[in-house]
């Protein structure tokens, strides 16, 4: 059984990231702020309450862009309900899970087995926030690792993995990668399942030198993967067919940011290089 974010509220966890993992804060405050406003866009009051139990100088990761990061979580949150509306007895893989909360967002029917993976010291924590319960699993586990993939693919019955679409989500996670280990992860997900759809968010070049600075002083993390064009993530496998390739400016959800935010997002939409600095891609197998 899952224990309630409330409950464990009370006990305040400290934490000892460094690098891309500690990144995850960013997202956890993100989502907290969003969850205190007036007008939310997530409106995630267990990531409230999970920033709540960590032990954690928040504060140093202001200036990231906490609207945008609630902006990207929603439009995700969209597509993959879109999904699982059509998918009620899905697989979703989040891959680089951090404490993200969506499987407790979107509460999945009981037909959906749900597989948040990150490395073993980030999943160390989440364990300490919540509990595995039938359907929902944490896999501690590199992304990179190739042992990962039989690790999955093996834990679930073939039926599922041949008749059974999957879900694969990496929210903030392929920007910290090479390229050569976005595609491998892309082809084991095309090789060993039958069909689905992966989500994922990518940076252009100008937006990843504009952050490098400050994020290596913050966290120590590195963004490693720029893509200017998502015809190059087009190439990377053939069996992938991408749906929709969305400027994060031009999502839905910022009408719902915080007016001066919203203000600047409207204009920056229409200003190249920044226009196409965040987007989400949607691809089919």
């Amino acid at each position: 059984m899952t224990v309630s974010s409330a409950s464990r509220s009370s006990a305040r966890h400290k934490v000892r990231l460094t690098g891309a993992p500690e990144t995850l804060l960013m997202t956890l405050r993100a989502k907290a702020l969003d969850a205190r406003a007036a007008r939310p866009i997530l409106g995630d009051q267990t990531a409230a309450a999970w920033a709540d139990a960590v032990d954690y100088d928040f504060g140093k990761l202001a200036g990231f862009g906490d609207a945008l990061i609630a902006v990207r979580a929603r439009q995700i949150d969209a597509w993959a309900q879109e999904f699982l509306r059509a998918h009620p007895h899905a697989t979703v893989l989040q891959l680089g899970c951090g404490l993200d909360t969506r499987f407790h967002r979107l509460a999945p029917g009981p037909g959906v087995l749900w597989v948040d993976v990150d490395v073993p010291e980030v999943m160390d924590l989440r364990k300490r926030l919540c509990d595995e319960r039938p359907g929902y699993r944490m896999i501690a586990s590199s992304v990179t690792d190739p042992g990962l993939w039989p690790l999955l693919t093996d834990s679930l019955p073939p039926d599922r993995r041949a008749n059974e679409p999957v879900l694969v989500i990496a929210e903030g996670l392929f920007e910290y990668l090479r390229e050569a280990e976005v595609k491998q992860i892309l082809n084991e997900v095309t090789a060993r399942f039958g069909s689905g759809v992966v989500l994922f968010d990518v940076m252009n070049s100008f937006a990843v030198k504009g952050a490098r600075k400050s994020l290596k002083e913050t966290t120590g993390a590195v963004h490693q993967w720029a893509v200017d064009d998502p015809a190059a993530v087009d190439r990377l496998d053939p069996r992938l067919r991408r749906v929709r390739a969305l400027p994060l400016f031009a999502s839905r959800y910022v009408q719902r940011a915080p007016a001066s935010a919203r203000f600047v997002y409207t204009l920056l939409r229409f200003i190249p290089p920044f226009r196409t600095m965040l987007q989400v891609l949607h691809y089919r197998f």
